[in-house]
């Protein structure tokens, strides 16, 4: 955990902004899977970390998700495409463009990555922006917070489990 703990300090540190620390529960440098979300919500302004166990209804729904499909928390990275709060806004084009270097080298430092789930538009177009070309199984998905799910969740919920499920197969 320490590269990544140092990579999300540098990133606070260079852009001076909150940047949640990586989620100790999680895969750290040997992740096998990355989840891409959109930006830190307020569960992870509060605790200082992107993590499952978040009091907030998208982490609730992203862990229930994850044990619903048989996804391990220890294969996974959680991350967002726009590292930093964005104060409850969504992510502009600059917002993402300016994030683009950050996501390229998490990809490099993550050298057993097998799979990324994508969350939610804003981390598709992140994704777009600087994930092409490393040669990994992607699965998108819908975000896992209530605003999203609950549009929908006849068709959302299913979506969202079996991208999990999709990923945890891909990796054994």
């Amino acid at each position: 955990m320490a590269k990544l703990t140092e990579f999300a300090q540098r990133i606070a540190s260079e852009r001076k902004v909150d940047v949640p620390l990586f989620d100790p529960a999680g895969g750290g440098v040997n992740s096998k899977v990355l989840l891409l979300l959109e930006s830190p919500g307020e569960g992870s302004r509060r605790s200082g970390i992107n993590s499952l166990d978040n009091d907030d209804p998208t982490a609730a729904n992203g862990f229930t998700a994850m044990a619903e499909a048989g996804l391990s928390r220890r294969v996974c990275a959680a991350w967002n495409v726009v590292p930093w709060h964005l104060g409850g806004r969504a992510p502009t084009p600059a917002d993402l463009r300016s994030s683009v270097p950050y996501l390229v080298e998490l990809l490099r430092m993550l050298t057993d990555l097998k799979a990324v789930v994508v969350l939610g538009r804003p981390a598709g177009t992140g994704w777009n922006l600087s994930g092409r070309g490393h040669k990994l199984k992607v699965f998108n998905a819908p975000h896992p917070s209530p605003l999203s799910i609950n549009r929908d969740r006849t068709g959302r919920w299913p979506q969202l489990v079996d991208a999990f499920r999709q990923a945890s197969a891909a990796v054994g």
